[in-house]
């Protein structure tokens, strides 16, 4: 898990997760308890996935959470 902090000073804890179709997913977790966002992510399995997340300095990461979309959307990646 990684700590990132937005542009408007949010903070956002930021994991690996997979949707129910085996793609592995950034989850982007507000720590003011708002709304869940989940981003593609170009691993295929969780392990490559948290390879991925640690890898990723601050800025990729901000810049695939202004790609990211609501947990409840379904994402036509």
């Amino acid at each position: 898990m990684r700590r990132i902090t937005d542009e408007q000073g949010h903070d956002w804890d930021v994991t690996v997760g997979r949707e129910s179709y085996g793609m592995q997913v950034f989850l982007f977790m507000p720590q003011d308890g708002s709304g869940v966002r989940k981003a593609l992510m170009t691993a295929d399995t969780w392990l490559d996935g948290e390879r991925e997340l640690h890898t990723l300095d601050q800025a990729a990461l901000l810049e695939r959470l202004g790609v990211s979309v609501p947990w409840e959307e379904t994402a036509s990646y």
